[in-house]
């Protein structure tokens, strides 16, 4: 079982009424050392757990919804772990720098673990593999402010059409909190808008 307590604020944190209707979660500095609450989120989608204190991955291998896990800056200490990770069919994005298990070639063994993965490190898999670990680097820091541009031109795009269409205090207050997060939170932030168009289209079809 798991504490009662941190039961009822995980699902506060997440405005949900139960474990297992959870689709994302975002947990990002919160000094976490244990995960083993996504154990019972059977249909999560999304989890960020990056800038943490996190040792291992075995918990994440009973979400098999699971397509994006962004893990970066914790304590994994060896890429042993990413075992638990090849019982999640859907998983395609996966951010994993800056732990302890990422040396000179360890996206090559995460490739070879987990061929469904088409996005590392946020770098597609297609351009990861074509060029060599010192190139992947340099493309790597040119890239940075282009894709924080990139990301932000996008989110401006998005802010003019809000504005030409009637405001409401929610979509304030989203609009409003995007500037405080970095490039891998408006990520996020974008996935699961696209998944919430994609399913209101679906049903605006039906």
């Amino acid at each position: 079982g798991i504490n009662a307590e941190y039961g009822e604020l995980v699902l506060s944190r997440c405005r949900a009424t139960s474990l297992d209707t959870i689709r994302h979660i975002n947990c990002w500095g919160l000094q976490l050392n244990d995960i083993s609450i996504v154990q019972y989120m059977t249909n999560l989608e999304v989890a960020t757990f990056s800038v943490n204190q996190i040792t291992t991955l075995k918990y994440l291998a009973y979400c098999p919804k699971l397509s994006e896990l962004y893990i970066r800056k914790n304590d994994l200490q060896t890429l042993d772990e990413l075992v638990h990770l090849q019982r999640l069919p859907n998983l395609r994005v996966l951010w994993l720098s800056d732990n302890p298990c990422c040396t000179d070639n360890y996206r090559d063994v995460v490739l070879e673990l987990l061929p469904g993965i088409v996005k590392l490190d946020n770098i597609c898999v297609p351009n990861l593999n074509n060029q060599s670990i010192t190139e992947h680097r340099r493309k790597k820091k040119s890239q940075r402010p282009q894709s924080v541009a990139s990301v932000d031109s996008s989110f401006s795009d998005a802010e003019s059409i809000i504005r030409k269409s009637v405001e409401t205090p929610i979509i304030n207050a989203i609009t409003a909190l995007l500037p405080s997060l970095d490039v891998e939170g408006l990520y996020v932030v974008r996935s699961v808008i696209d998944k919430r168009i994609r399913n209101a289209e679906r049903e605006s079809v039906n």
